[in-house]
């Protein structure tokens, strides 16, 4: 779209003839190579030579630096490609998985303390069971000796009342006293 705007007739006498142009994007690359023509035969100082060959520069720079912005993307996405055909982990995965590695230190090394304890608390309770039966033991070995006491003494004490029956009735005997097993049973 071209349009161009001129001052009134009355005012032509005073000022200058300004031309304004506007030119749709569509158009602008197909000038573009004509007004730099244009502008570069016209300019008598050399400043706009000076621009355009800042524009060139600059133009340049910015297609380096898209190259070097395309092999860098395309070395990232070899990179990514490569990291999922090993299956090597990421920084962020080997942190989660130095804190895991971490956690499940700190809880072996919690269930180690509490399986010595357990331990610890297992020996003594067989340590104390034992006791116990060995107690139990001496203690049926105590009675065993403690009945056979007693039973030699009933025996002494029957043979004592038999022996003194004897001595002091002439005349019939008197029945044998209990023992304690028959005292025990009638009591």
């Amino acid at each position: 779209m071209l349009r161009v705007d001129a001052p009134m007739p009355e005012k032509a006498a005073q000022d200058s003839l300004v031309l304004r142009v506007e030119i749709s994007a569509e158009h602008a690359d197909a000038i573009a190579p004509r007004v730099r023509e244009a502008l570069s035969a016209g300019a008598s100082d050399g400043s706009l030579t000076r621009r355009e060959l800042a524009v060139a520069e600059h133009e340049a720079r910015l297609r380096e630096e898209q190259a070097e912005l395309e092999k860098r993307a395309r070395l990232l996405t070899e990179r990514e490609a490569e990291l999922s055909l090993t299956g090597e982990p990421t920084a962020s995965e080997r942190i989660r998985f130095a804190h895991r590695r971490q956690e499940i230190e700190l809880t072996a090394q919690d269930l180690d303390v509490r399986e010595q304890d357990l331990r610890t608390r297992e020996a003594e309770f067989e340590a104390d069971v034992m006791l116990r039966e060995e107690r139990i033991e001496r203690w049926r070995g105590e009675l065993k000796h403690l009945k056979s006491e007693l039973e030699r003494r009933e025996r002494d004490l029957a043979e004592y009342v038999d022996q003194l029956q004897d001595t002091l009735s002439p005349g019939p005997r008197l029945p044998s006293p209990p023992g304690i097993a028959e005292l025990r049973r009638t009591a």
